[in-house]
C-alpha cells in the first residue's frame, strides 16, 4: 500500500500546482481587460485629436481667409492711391498673385493638417491592434495553463498509482502451514525447553 503521507504530499502538490497555473492564467486575463480598456480610451483620445486637428485646421483657414480678404482690400485701396487701377494691368496681376498664394497657403494648411489628422487615426489603429494582439496572446497562456492544470492532475494521479501494489493490497507471508505442507514437531524436555525432532523422524 502506498504510505498515506507521500500521498497527500503527492495529492497536495499536484493540486497547488493545478491551482497555480489556473490563478496565472486568470491573472493574464484580468490584466488583458483592463489594458484593452486603457488602449480603447486612448484610442478614442487619438481619435478625438485628429477631428480636433481638422476643425482646428478649418477654422485656422477661415480666419486666414478673412484676414487676406482685409489684405487685398488694402492692396486695392494702396495701389489706386498710387494711380494703379486694380482692375487691370499692373494692379490686377498683382491682386491676382496674392490671390494664388492665399490659395497656396490654404491647400499647404489643409494638407498638413489631413497628414496630421491620418497620423492620429493611424495610432488609433495601432493600439487597437496590439490591444487585440494582447487579448489572444492572454487567452492562449489561459488554454496553456489549463492544459498544465491538467497535465498536474494527471501526473500527481499516475504518481499515486504506481505507488500501490498491482492489486492494493500488501503480499502475504508464504509460510509452510499456508501451503498444507507439515513442519517437524517439537518436544519438550522435562525442563519445559523445547528442542528439535528426535533423531529418526521421518514426519507424519
Amino acid at each position: 500500500m502506498a504510505d498515506p503521507v507521500s500521498a497527500v504530499l503527492v495529492a497536495g502538490s499536484s493540486l497547488l500546482s493545478a491551482s497555480s497555473a489556473i490563478a496565472q492564467g486568470k491573472a493574464g486575463l484580468a490584466a488583458s481587460r483592463f489594458n484593452s480598456q486603457v488602449a480603447e480610451r486612448n484610442a478614442r483620445l487619438q481619435e478625438q485629436e485628429a477631428d480636433l486637428i481638422k476643425r482646428s485646421s478649418e477654422y485656422q483657414i477661415a480666419q486666414f481667409r478673412k484676414n487676406f480678404s482685409n489684405f487685398i482690400a488694402t492692396q486695392g485701396v494702396a495701389l489706386r492711391y498710387n494711380g494703379f487701377d486694380a482692375s487691370s494691368g499692373t494692379g490686377l496681376l498683382l491682386l491676382t498673385e496674392s490671390a494664388k498664394e492665399a490659395d497656396e497657403e490654404i491647400r499647404n494648411r489643409r494638407y498638413n493638417a489631413a497628414v496630421e489628422s491620418q497620423r492620429a487615426l493611424s495610432a488609433a489603429e495601432d493600439i487597437r491592434l496590439q490591444s487585440e494582439i494582447d487579448r489572444q496572446m492572454a487567452r492562449a497562456n489561459m488554454s496553456a495553463a489549463r492544459r498544465q492544470a491538467f497535465g498536474s492532475l494527471l501526473s500527481g494521479g499516475a504518481q499515486m498509482y504506481s505507488m500501490r501494489s498491482p492489486s492494493g493490497f500488501t503480499q502475504p507471508r508464504i509460510s509452510a502451514y499456508s501451503l498444507g505442507e507439515s513442519a517437524a514437531p517439537t518436544f519438550k524436555g522435562s525442563t519445559g525447553i523445547p528442542f528439535g525432532p528426535a533423531e529418526g523422524y521421518t514426519g507424519g
